[in-house]
């Protein structure tokens, strides 16, 4: 059986109709049919019941497509590991990042490329601690940065920084505060789920205070963009508060002082190369020269 084939089923499973799945594979339904067919006949079970008007994956066909979706995962993977090992090609450094951690790791990022010039980079943006430690574990990432530090017997998790959160207003707001209470303001906080959440949530309970929610945004830029536009006020890590994004606006202390510990995480068993190694450490020099 061939990976295609796998596609191709996935793909029936995914849009639950043979019409859209040969519209997004870009082949003609009666080639996708005979594939389908071919499969359930080589492996002797009916992947699909199929009425007139509609198909069902059955029970075996569930089972068959959790083991197919890991089977492309894993060839798509190692295809990618091999094109890396090609001679003559630098690997890519692979990074997950915060969103509130960008402005400082491009300036990083930039400085290490001077000094590497053929070297490319993959950097996402992974807010799940779980998925986070799923990818370094598993070699698909070199590093990780994350607003908790990683409890996991195979993983490095260094302390980077402390951050206080600010309360983000527009332009002379607040004139001559420094400092404010967020009790009665209308709010602009994360969406609930995100570890930020969690940590003013705790604060709000620590504080037996509840806030005047007034919109819910899953990214500090979409929160700074509603602040720019009048409609409340965001609390967002003081390092965001350095984005472009977070220009011609005002930063208030938050009494009583709220904060987290960013981390810079790696796995302990994987013989990282030079580059990997002197990116880490230009991330760790970074906030000793800033303290």
């Amino acid at each position: 059986m061939k990976i295609v084939q796998l596609e191709y089923f996935v793909a029936v499973v995914k849009y639950n109709s043979f019409t859209k799945a040969a519209n997004f594979l870009h082949i003609s339904q009666p080639s996708l049919t005979t594939t389908i067919k071919k499969m359930e006949s080589d492996l002797g079970y009916d992947l699909f019941t199929r009425t007139t008007k509609d198909i069902k994956i059955t029970e075996k066909g569930i089972h068959f497509y959790n083991y197919a979706q890991q089977l492309i995962q894993n060839y798509h993977q190692t295809i990618e590991k091999m094109y890396d090992l090609n001679m003559g090609h630098v690997p890519k450094i692979k990074i997950s990042i915060l969103e509130s951690t960008n402005q400082w790791i491009s300036q990083v990022l930039a400085t290490h490329k001077k000094q590497n010039a053929d070297q490319t980079y993959l950097v996402s943006e992974i807010h799940d601690q779980t998925k986070i430690i799923e990818l370094l574990i598993n070699f698909e990432n070199h590093l990780a940065f994350t607003n908790e530090q990683i409890i996991h017997e195979d993983i490095t998790s260094i302390p980077l920084y402390e951050e206080s959160y600010v309360l983000i207003t527009p332009k002379n707001a607040f004139p001559y505060k420094r400092t404010t209470s967020i009790a009665s303001l209308p709010l602009i906080l994360p969406t609930k789920g995100s570890q930020v959440r969690k940590h003013l949530d705790d604060y709000f309970n620590r504080m037996n205070m509840h806030p005047n929610i007034v919109i819910e945004a899953d990214r500090f830029e979409a929160a700074t963009n509603f602040v720019h536009r009048g409609l409340g006020y965001a609390i967002i890590p003081r390092v965001y508060y350095q984005s472009f994004n977070a220009r011609d606006l005002d930063a208030i202390d938050i009494r009583p002082t709220l904060s987290r510990s960013i981390y810079i995480n790696y796995l302990k068993k994987r013989k990282h190369s030079e580059r990997v190694l002197s990116f880490i450490d230009q991330c760790i020099n970074y906030w000793n020269f800033k303290g």
